[in-house]
């Protein structure tokens, strides 16, 4: 399927026309009625797993950050090509290491958040926009001074050269270039071991380290299935969803009762075997006094046998 022409996907907004999303003005023809409503962005189950679990991550692990997702982000481009102007800039997922919004939004605005951008911005490939998110959206975000921007692919979507797995980032240099580094194998087979030789390291620029996870689960026709993960800075270890955390912390109160169980079971041996050592000392300490008794017995009545034949000691 060709890419039909279009603007740029990260576009000038005229602010007296509707905002509205571009991924979807800009995608090639799918097969599906044009005539009839499309609902939403998102194109495939995959797709929508995977935006969904990035976002979970991002916000049960960094609590004190914002993770957006699928929402359209209005910046005033600073440099390139529309500096001074106000562009839209369509992402599946943006991460904020330090921001704090307490409420929901429609959109990220950065003119009512003193021109932050956000740390990393994430695009999950899909059909309708696979092109546009390795081409023009890589201009805009260097453009932004985004630091980290990603790509990957969650099953194949795209061109054979980008066949997953794929993973591509995109790391801001201080002379505002980007540096381009790739992941082309698995970092993990889910519920395996990491490989540490395919993790990619970002921990200067980001609270955690990307990888390349293949699932068990496959897509339609038997085609495998990827997902972009998010590994521990200091350990090597898949950063865990919210359900996967509970479960991790129930696990933990379970080991920590059995502990607890173990030490108190422990201590009940030792209490009984010191009961049982205090019983024996008992014992011997009244087989001791019975000794000494009858022994005191046995002198009373030698002693009255001596005053009986020889009378009272004088």
């Amino acid at each position: 399927m060709t890419q039909k022409k279009s603007d740029p996907i990260s576009h000038l907004v005229d602010e007296s026309e509707e905002w509205k999303s571009t991924r979807i003005e800009n995608a090639p023809p799918d097969l599906y009625d044009p005539s009839q409503p499309r609902l939403g962005r998102r194109e495939s189950e995959p797709h929508a797993a995977e935006v969904t679990y990035l976002r979970d991550v991002l916000s049960t692990n960094f609590p004190e950050g914002r993770a957006l997702w699928d929402l359209h982000h209005y910046f005033i481009a600073s440099k390139g090509v529309f500096k001074g102007k106000k562009i839209d800039l369509q992402l599946d997922i943006s991460f904020f290491n330090e921001l704090t919004i307490s409420f929901a939004i429609p959109s990220y605005d950065a003119t009512m958040h003193e021109g932050k951008v956000p740390d990393i911005g994430i695009n999950v490939l899909s059909k309708s926009t696979w092109r546009a998110d390795i081409s023009e959206k890589i201009e805009t975000c260097k453009d932004l001074s985004i630091p980290v921007y990603v790509v990957f692919s969650p099953y194949l979507v795209t061109s054979k050269r980008y066949a997953p797995p794929f993973l591509r980032a995109y790391i801001l240099q201080e002379d505002g270039s980007y540096k381009q580094e790739e992941l082309r194998a698995i970092t993990i087979e889910e519920g395996g071991a990491i490989d540490e030789t395919q993790v990619l390291d970002l921990s200067d620029k980001l609270p955690f380290r990307l990888g390349l996870m293949r699932l068990k689960q496959q897509f339609l026709g038997g085609k495998p299935l990827f997902r972009l993960i998010l590994i521990d800075p200091l350990e090597m270890r898949v950063l865990p969803t919210r359900r996967e955390k509970e479960v991790e912390e129930v696990k933990k109160e379970a080991e920590r009762a059995k502990k607890g169980a173990e030490e108190a079971k422990k201590g009940a041996e030792e209490a009984k075997k010191e009961a049982e050592r205090a019983k024996k000392e008992a014992e011997r300490a009244k087989k001791e006094a019975e000794r000494a008794k009858k022994e005191a017995e046995e002198v009373k009545k030698e002693l009255q046998e001596y005053r009986n034949k020889f009378g009272e000691l004088r």
